[in-house]
């Protein structure tokens, strides 16, 4: 992580950048593709919910797609139980049905999003991660996980501020105390560091100023790669970040 990131205290400007939106254009739906009709996912980050995203899926309604909620009441603990609480949801949602479907994930949203986007196959048929750590996680592999859940601070200074990583540990033990990944072979696992299908159309949208997450830790492989200026927890209210959305999902 470069000198200086972790400096938390800059995050209360998401809430100039939500307003920011609000009073922008871009908000009301105007001047970018419209929707096909497909289901959008919306993924929290760590320790937040559905509430947050509230305005980015509102917006993807106007726009002409289908949000759709994670039900996930807090994002902290098992990743594997959060899968499976997605999953049981968006079945429920879509009401078993086999079109396509893209997922946006914020922030750890992006881990749980490309767990599931492996899950589903050729149906996700997009999958954008913003502000989230999935390619350097993909790029540590199992070893650099495991590096991770063993406190390792040079691991963990590379895939997001130290204190933001201390307290997904200390959830961990709270909620899930008997969950032991990444040393177990849980499909979490698995499915998070399993390649996606040549069809699903992948973009990581990140912020340069970033102080949670490095930004080049949220550069992935093989994605299209968009770089925009804000906080981390602004991504999902930056009216710089929608129109790139929107031009994601209709491509």
């Amino acid at each position: 992580m470069a000198t200086g990131r972790g400096n938390l205290a800059g995050e209360v400007n998401a809430l100039r950048e939500y307003w920011a939106l609000r009073n922008d254009p871009i908000y009301r739906g105007q001047g970018v593709p419209r929707g096909d009709g497909k289901a959008v996912l919306v993924l929290p980050g760590m320790f937040g919910n559905d509430f947050y995203l509230q305005p980015l899926r509102s917006w993807l309604g106007r726009i002409g797609y289908k949000p759709t909620v994670s039900t996930i009441a807090i994002n902290a603990g098992c990743s594997r139980r959060l899968i499976e609480r997605v999953e049981v949801g968006l079945a429920r949602q879509l009401k078993s049905t086999d079109d396509p479907v893209a997922i946006i994930g914020h922030s750890r949203g992006g881990m749980l999003g490309k767990a599931i986007a492996s899950r589903l196959g050729d149906r996700c048929a997009h999958f954008i991660t913003l502000g989230s750590p999935v390619g350097r996680i993909l790029r540590f592999g199992k070893e650099g996980m495991i590096a991770l859940a063993s406190a390792n601070s040079d691991a963990n200074a590379q895939v997001a501020a130290p204190l933001v990583v201390e307290a997904g540990r200390r959830a961990m033990k709270f909620f899930d105390p008997d969950c032991d990944s990444p040393f177990c072979d849980c499909a979490y696992v698995r499915d998070l560091l399993a390649p996606l299908p040549a069809g699903t159309k992948t973009f990581a949208i990140y912020s340069s100023e970033d102080q949670v997450v490095p930004p080049d830790a949220c550069t992935m492989d093989g994605a299209t790669n968009i770089k925009v200026t804000g906080t981390h927890s602004g991504l999902v209210v930056n009216k710089d970040v929608y129109p790139h959305i929107a031009t994601a999902l209709a491509s």
